[in-house]
């Protein structure tokens, strides 16, 4: 009986969840070819065909669907495991930079899924706009960071994927001939620089009515009426309902990333950063 690498499977299924083969190689820091070739030696390994190609582009056979499901138990198995090695010689500080709305939004669930397997590892969680925090992390105060970019991810990224916007609010959208009332986080967000910038684009009359560096501050004034604003459409709370309207521009996405410090390079910390990934991202299915 053949065994197949790790490193095959986890291309395999980031090829999946990323939806192609670029991505998937700029995730894991290979190139588009060697992810092919990766590709090529799991099939001759399995002897099964895993990608079929047909009118949208390329898609998991059935086959491959079996595989992948097998895969994420194997690499879930794999990366506790040298957890909980690691975890029995590490003890110390982990410091985390993450976005404020993503701390409130996921922190929660993610460390009581965490409480188990780090009681070794004090956290240090700081929360900043994404600049601020790949600042932070170049300069060796952060060991992982969540954090956002406009069009890519920044260079040594671990894990990335594609976050869609959305237009909140709870009342009726001003005309085209009246300034919109606008709610965002301070300068330096990509949510508000994305949103600005698609309204300026547009030629629509804006103003800023209220800023905060809280969601929860946003919430409350989003929910109340007080303005709109532009939020990653999977953190919206019940209180906040998207805007589907078109007098409202199209935003663009943002690019999330999971960033190690080079420093921090510890099968500890890596361990971390796989777990904090695949409680992040979305599993997608073509």
């Amino acid at each position: 009986m053949r065994s197949i690498p790790t490193d095959l499977l986890r291309a395999f299924v980031t090829i999946i969840d990323l939806r192609g083969y670029t991505r998937a190689g700029e995730q894991l820091g290979r190139t588009q070819p060697a992810i092919s070739l990766q590709m090529r030696r799991l099939q001759d390994l399995l002897g099964v065909q895993l990608f079929t190609k047909d009118g949208n582009g390329t898609s998991v056979t059935e086959a491959g669907e079996l595989v992948a499901g097998y895969a994420r138990q194997i690499l879930a198995l794999n990366d506790e495991m040298q957890l909980r090695l690691s975890d029995k010689r590490t003890h110390g500080k982990l410091r985390l930079g993450i976005p404020n709305d993503y701390a409130d939004h996921f922190l929660p669930r993610l460390m009581q899924g965490f409480a188990a397997d780090y009681r070794g590892i004090a956290f240090d969680v700081v929360c900043d706009v994404s600049h601020a925090l790949l600042k932070g992390l170049r300069e060796s105060m952060f060991d992982v960071v969540v954090a956002m970019t406009p069009d890519g991810p920044a260079e040594g990224a671990f894990m990335t994927w594609r976050e869609p916007l959305a237009w909140v609010g709870n009342s009726v959208v001003a005309n085209d001939d009246e300034a919109l009332r606008v709610v965002c986080y301070p300068e330096g967000c990509l949510y508000r620089r994305n949103m600005l910038s698609a309204l300026q684009r547009d030629g629509r009359s804006f103003e800023i009515v209220y800023t905060s560096p809280s969601l929860a501050g946003l919430e409350a004034a989003i929910s109340t009426g007080f303005g709109v604003s532009v939020l990653a459409r999977r953190i919206l709370s019940e209180r906040l309902v998207e805007i589907n309207d078109r007098n409202l521009p199209r935003i663009a996405d943002v690019v999330v990333g999971i960033y190690v410090g080079e420093k921090a390079r510890t099968p500890a910390v890596q361990s971390f950063a796989a777990r904090f990934a695949d409680m992040f991202v979305p599993v997608r299915r073509n």
